[in-house]
């Protein structure tokens, strides 16, 4: 298995290397960007943690299958927090207007307007929520264009619950 850095596109291969009829590619952090990222979620943790109240989450998945299970997986793992849903762009940024969520998760792509333009929006407008990129469409070109606008990027086919749960607690510690 190859693995690349997808650390603000820096794209290095870096790790253990299988034999050749291994073509499979992963994504996450060499060694040189790890610090720099656990740098990053720690000021993160600090300016969120000034934050008063309660967290609160907001999922932006068109598949209500998905949508159902992403939601009861994480307040069974994080009780104490709101989760709000929406189905598409435009019921995201109603919800962000209202509820002004500390966290949101998005699929990139929605009916209307796609992840990726709406996690730009919504740093754009309130740049202290955290978004990632949950999607199913682990490519090269999404990473980098999430890399642009959204916090972090997880796959929906080799991000395990316990990785996006880890994150969760790594960002929010005293809040969930």
């Amino acid at each position: 298995m190859i693995r690349v850095c997808y650390y603000r596109g820096c794209g290095v291969i870096y790790g253990e290397k299988e034999p050749l009829s291994d073509k499979r590619e992963t994504h996450g952090l060499c060694p040189k960007h790890l610090k720099a990222s656990l740098k990053e979620i720690r000021a993160e943790m600090k300016k969120l943690m000034a934050m008063p109240g309660k967290l609160s989450v907001l999922l932006v998945e068109d598949s209500t299958p998905f949508r159902r299970l992403f939601k009861e997986t994480l307040h069974e793992r994080f009780p104490s927090i709101d989760i709000h849903e929406a189905v598409n762009g435009e019921e995201a940024m109603r919800e962000i207007e209202t509820l002004r969520p500390n966290l949101a998760f998005l699929d990139i792509r929605l009916p209307g307007e796609n992840g990726l333009k709406l996690a730009q929006k919504i740093k754009t407008r309130y740049p202290d929520i955290v978004v990632i990129i949950l999607t199913g469409y682990d490519l090269p070109e999404y990473r980098q264009a999430s890399s642009q606008h959204a916090d972090y990027f997880f796959s929906k086919d080799s991000s395990t619950a316990d990785n996006i749960f880890t994150l969760v607690e790594s960002i929010f510690p005293a809040r969930v």
